[in-house]
């Protein structure tokens, strides 16, 4: 593999925004919960591309994060036993709408509390693109009031309500040019997982969705992304460029979160957000954007 390469940044003055409170701990033997979102085939009233092995590769996903596998005598055989995470809640097609993701603190509509936010750990599968700078990801459903077919980066506040991380199986959902405020998406969350220009669907990939999670077990989320979405050539010439974004209180905390965090390691909420850090591979060369 190519060198990781980091980048980090302070957040300035006024932009300092508070992340509130820590993580919830009244029931400790509680499982974390995870839920998934995915998108293959678009209604009349959005469009997209159809992408049949979408749901595949979100379901292998969520199926190993899921995963309790077998303990016998205490010692876990296999699976993720006492750490793996409950379904929470899986969505493939069907009415999924921009009000699910979108936060009423900061659009009048957003309706978050109980579908993304509701989980600890997300993934959303969906066609994405690069809005003057915000990723924008299309929506099944175009709903009345001021939702449509586009959720927009700027409309989230992911973990208000308690989500952790979440993880954008969609093009343009990281890019470089975005990095300065993807910050401002996060409420009380820890870390966005996304890809720098175009991504890539089919059923050859789904055994890397299943060994991300697998690997986010043992190792940090975001060396797992890397490790496991980093795909020289995907297109025969193009790269497919995955991109790890933490955010904490400062330098250390965010260096720590995202070198750190692992499924079975998840720290407490950041007090606040002053700084945020990213890796890349470096020189991944990606369809539809610049090389790292």
């Amino acid at each position: 593999m190519r060198p990781i390469f980091s980048k980090i940044a302070g957040i300035a003055g006024p932009s300092l925004m508070a992340a509130g409170m820590l993580l919830a701990s009244a029931d400790a033997s509680a499982r974390l919960e995870a839920k998934m979102y995915a998108i293959s085939v678009w209604d009349a009233t959005c469009t997209g591309s159809q992408r049949d092995s979408w749901p595949d590769m979100v379901d292998a996903w969520y199926n190993e994060i899921t995963d309790e596998g077998f303990k016998l005598f205490g010692a876990c055989l296999f699976g993720h036993c006492d750490d793996a995470f409950s379904a929470d809640g899986r969505v493939v097609n069907g009415s999924i709408k921009n009000s699910w993701f979108a936060d009423q603190g900061v659009v009048s509509w957003g309706n978050d509390t109980t579908r993304l936010d509701d989980a600890d750990a997300a993934m959303i599968g969906t066609h994405g693109a690069d809005s003057a700078g915000v990723w924008s990801g299309t929506m099944r459903v175009n709903e009345s009031g001021g939702g449509d077919c586009s959720l927009r980066q700027d409309e989230m506040r992911i973990g208000n309500s308690d989500l952790e991380f979440l993880h954008l199986s969609s093009c343009n959902s990281m890019d470089a040019n975005q990095w300065p405020d993807w910050w401002r998406a996060f409420g009380r969350a820890h870390q966005v997982d996304g890809f720098h220009g175009f991504m890539w669907i089919g059923s050859g990939l789904v055994s890397n969705y299943r060994n991300f999670a697998s690997d986010a077990f043992d190792s940090s989320i975001s060396s797992a992304w890397l490790d496991n979405h980093y795909v020289p050539d995907v297109s025969g010439s193009d790269d497919q460029c995955p991109v790890a974004y933490a955010v904490g209180a400062n330098q250390a905390d965010a260096t720590n979160r995202l070198f750190n965090e692992r499924y079975d390691n998840v720290f407490a909420d950041p007090a606040s957000i002053g700084w945020w850090h990213v890796t890349y591979i470096a020189g991944c060369n990606p369809q539809n954007e610049d090389p790292l």
